[in-house]
């Protein structure tokens, strides 16, 4: 039995000993390499140029990843952070973005899918990225393309990417409230979703898919994790067997990775981008990253994502009560691919540091009591 089997069966114990909702957390770790995702990759420009003007019938002036020009790079990241999401200017003036999926050709679907989602937005007026093109999608290297109209105004962030704006998180708040409140819809629009899906190709789904691929970042380490990094290894490994997927939860069409950089415009007009992981799951994912994305950057301005939240939305007192252990959800994803690259560096990941921490179930706590609180509950 090699070390990854072992860690393997011990999921497998582990999940019928807790008797925890993420009992298929071995299943899950067995599937990743079948299951479709949507990552983005760096595509050489001059290649994708060639192939839009020929899709298009147009003379492309320029076109580049989006944050290799100062002027076009979203506030508070960094030259090489979109490597495949690139601004394309058509001789013409007008601007786009094209986004390049590594999914294989037969998961261009997807890419359709989420043009279906951007149409059935406009339908209902919600501010996000339209697109640019009667016929957005296309194969490109065996990749999904899919173009959209580029929104002037950045990132409403400073220049670390961050807010302390009220107004913001109130519009934040809102947008999200307005988006759970939006009818189901059929097609693409009820596919599930919710899960992160950039950055390397994680499964797309549900957000029960971010502990599988949590999951599946611990496993491809452990048999090199240095004796320094085990308590954090271990810990981290019962954190995502336990953790809460929030299944079970209301249900929406809902955003896979809501939080400040997914808006983009002045504010008062923002509009969200990053629409390849939406579908339909449970809504609490996506409001907890933005309660704890906001309380990190201005813990005032919680209030105001909920005012704005909660024009729309009411939320259950299951929601409640499940709340602190969902806002550790999209943490615990992040720590487990931080401990995953680290390890793959040399170095030894501690517990008291990173995204996810002891400290951070008490912080988690306090943050969701203060919830319960500004919506007197």
């Amino acid at each position: 039995m090699t070390k990854q089997g072992s860690f393997k069966r011990a999921v497998r114990q582990r999940a019928r000993e807790t008797g925890q909702r993420y009992t298929q957390a071995l299943a899950d770790v067995e599937q990743i390499n079948r299951s479709p995702f949507a990552r983005t990759r760096p595509v050489a420009p001059p290649d994708l140029k060639a192939h839009l003007e020929t899709r298009y019938g147009v003379k492309i002036a320029s076109l580049a990843p989006i944050d290799d020009d100062p002027a076009t790079r979203p506030r508070g990241s960094w030259p090489g952070h979109y490597p495949s999401t690139l601004y394309v200017r058509p001789a013409d003036g007008s601007a786009w973005i094209a986004r390049v999926f590594s999914s294989p050709a037969d998961q261009t679907a997807r890419v359709e899918g989420d043009a279906e989602i951007l149409r059935f937005l406009a339908a209902h007026d919600y501010p996000a990225e339209r697109l640019a093109h009667e016929h957005p999608v296309s194969t490109f290297n065996g990749s999904g393309v899919i173009i959209t109209q580029f929104i002037e105004g950045g990132r409403p962030s400073d220049e670390h990417g961050r807010s302390e704006s009220a107004t913001v998180a109130q519009e934040l708040g809102d947008l999200l409230g307005r988006l759970h409140a939006l009818p189901a819809g059929a097609g693409a629009v009820a596919r599930p979703g919710g899960a992160e899906e950039t950055d390397g190709g994680f499964y797309v789904g549900r957000p029960s898919q971010d502990l599988a691929a949590a999951m599946s970042f611990l496993a491809a380490v452990e048999p090199k994790v240095p004796e320094a990094a085990r308590e954090k290894f271990d810990w981290l490994r019962d954190q995502v067997e336990t953790a809460d997927d929030a299944e079970g939860l209301p249900e929406a069409l809902t955003h896979s990775n809501y939080h400040l950089w997914s808006a983009v415009g002045a504010p008062g007009s923002l509009s969200i981008t990053g629409w390849a992981g939406v579908g339909r799951g449970p809504r609490l994912p996506a409001l907890a990253w933005l309660l704890r994305t906001t309380a990190e950057a201005a813990p005032d301005n919680l209030t105001a994502v909920l005012d704005g939240y909660t024009r729309h939305v009411e939320l259950t007192d299951e929601e409640l009560t499940r709340l602190p252990a969902v806002l550790n959800l999209r943490a615990l994803w992040l720590a487990c691919l931080d401990f995953q690259m680290t390890v793959n560096n040399g170095g030894a990941p501690t517990l008291h540091e990173g995204w996810l921490q002891p400290s951070s179930i008490d912080h988690a706590n306090q943050l969701a009591a203060r919830v319960t609180t500004a919506l007197n509950r």
